[in-house]
């Protein structure tokens, strides 16, 4: 699809390669603390010693005391869980023009993974023979990539109005990211008959396909984030 390459919005999104494992109970440590209670928080950091040490090296005194923290929530989770080279960067995942083409969608809001949940339907010559299981758990991590950590699924926006307009929507384990990426390939999933944009769900599942083998490859989990 040309109009790919052309796609400009305001918004660019970006497939981080992430410690799925840890987010989640780094998200469930930041709602207990925001509510008033920092046990969950202090246990964790007194768990996981290379957490500690990242927090250290970023500059946080006593990361086991979350007020010491100035941080937002989004930027916490982003932080704590993005995965890193030797050198201490963020690890890139796959070739830089399918992280363009993934990241900026002609349609809607930009978002690729957002078409590809609204156009997608079951492939009934499989699902109608025992392969609607299939389908079923593809679109339960396609919502938790996509929404898993928007106000619709936590009933609150904490990750969603992160410094500079950052976003975290959802996050994937690297066992999930596998699961995901079998479930693409049984072809349980068709595109939807009325789709705006020709060829638009075949298009993002081929990109989406090649990054979710390039975190597999690596053994590491997915975000799905929003920068401005």
């Amino acid at each position: 699809m040309d109009e790919l390459a052309q796609a400009s919005t305001t918004a660019f999104f970006t497939l981080d390669a992430f410690n799925g494992v840890r987010a989640s109970s780094v998200v469930l440590a930041i709602e207990q603390a925001m509510e008033g209670d920092t046990t969950a928080w202090g246990q964790l950091i007194d768990q996981e010693s290379e957490l500690n040490q990242r927090l250290v090296e970023q500059g946080i005194k006593e990361p086991g005391i979350y007020t010491n923290i100035q941080w937002d929530p989004a930027m916490i989770l982003f932080t704590t869980c993005v995965e890193l080279t030797n050198d201490g960067r963020p690890l890139q995942l796959g070739e830089t023009m399918t992280r363009e083409r993934f990241g900026r969608f002609p349609f809607g809001d930009g978002s690729a993974l957002g078409y590809l949940m609204e156009y997608i339907r079951p492939n009934r010559s499989i699902t109608d023979n025992d392969g609607q299981s299939s389908y079923d758990e593809l679109i339960n991590l396609l919502q938790q990539i996509t929404h898993g950590c928007e106000e619709q699924h936590r009933g609150h926006r904490r990750f969603e109005d992160g410094f500079g307009g950052m976003q975290i929507h959802g996050f994937l384990s690297a066992e999930d990211v596998k699961k995901l990426r079998q479930n693409f390939a049984t072809r349980v999933w068709t595109a939807s008959y009325d789709e705006p944009l020709d060829g638009g769900v075949a298009d993002v599942a081929k990109h989406f396909t090649t990054l979710l083998k390039a975190a597999e490859r690596r053994a590491v989990g997915l975000a799905l984030r929003t920068h401005r």
